[in-house]
């Protein structure tokens, strides 16, 4: 299987400008064949919590960004992941979806650590594929304890969607050297199944996601990065 991931350079709220901009990376990224593309954490929104971001942003599992996304797994014959914010009758969720080569939702992970005014989801997300068994969760999901207890050691590959930025200033490659990337190479050592981390890039914004991409295995060794603060892309072939 060749994995794309895809740390994609957003301006929050601006969905359609960032929706474009992915469409254009898309076509420079399936030259290299990908059998799956995943995206980061509310990928083309930014990370967003006020009740009017939400209200407007906000959509459910048949509205715009699931569709388009769909129509682009079913012309390129590739599996999607990508993050949004999900709006369901009892309220909304920071989420993310796979989709496969016929465009259909094959799995749907619902953020665990959340907080209001988000709702929360309960378990990590697993699905049997054609590329194998694959879980999904979200940016703080891989810290939970009670989260990771309900990950199958089976699985092939973890997918981790994130928009992850630093207070003060981000991105920070001091901190990301001495810190963070040893956190999650120690989280991911927890979970113990391979795992690909891919992180928005959020752009006009000090404080905002860090970018970057990274895949470790079920040791915590980094395999492969892609550099911190960047949206270039990271292909890997997986045996």
């Amino acid at each position: 299987m060749r994995l794309a991931l895809i740390p994609l350079a957003i301006t929050p709220r601006k969905r359609e400008q960032n929706f474009h901009r992915f469409e254009c990376i898309l076509e420079d990224v399936l030259r290299h064949q990908p059998d799956l593309i995943c995206l980061p954490e509310c990928a083309f929104t930014g990370y967003l919590y006020e009740e009017s971001d939400l209200r407007e942003f906000a959509e459910p599992l048949d509205g715009v960004s699931i569709s388009a996304m769909a129509n682009l797994a079913r012309r390129h014959g590739v599996f999607l992941v990508f993050g949004f914010l999900e709006r369901t009758p009892d309220g909304v969720y920071d989420s993310a979806v796979l989709l496969n080569p016929l465009g259909e939702i094959c799995l749907i992970h619902r953020k665990v650590m959340e907080h209001a005014p988000f709702l929360r989801g309960r378990n990590a997300s697993v699905a049997e594929t054609e590329v194998g068994k694959l879980g999904l969760l979200i940016c703080g999901d891989l810290f939970h304890e009670e989260v990771l207890a309900t990950l199958p050691r089976d699985v092939r590959l973890l997918l981790v969607p994130m928009s992850r930025g630093f207070d003060g200033r981000s991105p920070d490659m001091q901190r990301w050297e001495n810190e963070e990337r040893a956190a999650y190479s120690d989280a991911i050592r927890q979970a113990g199944v391979l795992t690909a981390l891919v992180n928005c890039l959020e752009q006009n914004t000090p404080e905002g996601a860090f970018g970057g991409a990274m895949l470790v295995n079920a040791q915590g060794r980094v395999l492969a990065e892609s550099p911190h603060g960047s949206d270039m892309p990271l292909i890997v072939s997986l045996q």
